[in-house]
């Protein structure tokens, strides 16, 4: 069986993934049950919780985009068949590449900002250039699914 990067990443990605869903559920179960309990709060919770769901989501878009499985709105999906539904379908493609390009861009950029003026993460102590420029590698990664994965196909019906 040959080596290939994309399956490392995805498997990766997954794994990430699973992690940070895990790692945020742990987190507030221990908090709530530390605030209705012993009347105590952690006080790192919400910054843990609130880099978990950025990890989540991105590691998790290395599938979404490899699967095309977008949630989707296909009211409009009847009307657009044959040439003018291939169109539609890689124009709407290339927009969702071209709008995914650009978060990237910005979420490098924010990593950069957030590193020449030294922000720091309240409680946890840690600079969030680090955890901002780990969620761009991430996000990075999933660009890099939707480029690879571009369509087969156009409509189930074809």
């Amino acid at each position: 069986m040959p080596f290939s990067v994309l399956k490392l990443l995805e498997s990766l990605c997954s794994r990430v993934a699973v992690l940070a869903a895990l790692l945020m559920a742990l987190i507030i179960v221990v908090d709530v049950i530390g605030r209705n309990i012993f009347n105590a709060s952690l006080g790192f919770s919400y910054e843990v919780v609130s880099i978990s769901l950025a990890v989540m989501f991105y590691s998790g878009l290395y599938h979404v985009h490899k699967t095309r499985s977008h949630v989707t709105i296909d009211l409009l999906d009847k009307y657009f068949v044959g040439g003018l539904g291939r169109f539609v379908f890689w124009f709407v493609y290339l927009i969702e590449c071209v709008f995914f390009t650009a978060l990237v861009v910005t979420v490098f950029m924010q990593s950069y900002e957030s590193y020449k003026f030294g922000d720091v993460f309240l409680f946890l102590g840690v600079y969030k250039w680090k955890v901002i420029l780990g969620i761009a590698i991430l996000a990075l990664i999933a660009w890099i699914s939707l480029l690879v994965a571009a369509p087969q196909r156009h409509l189930r019906e074809e």
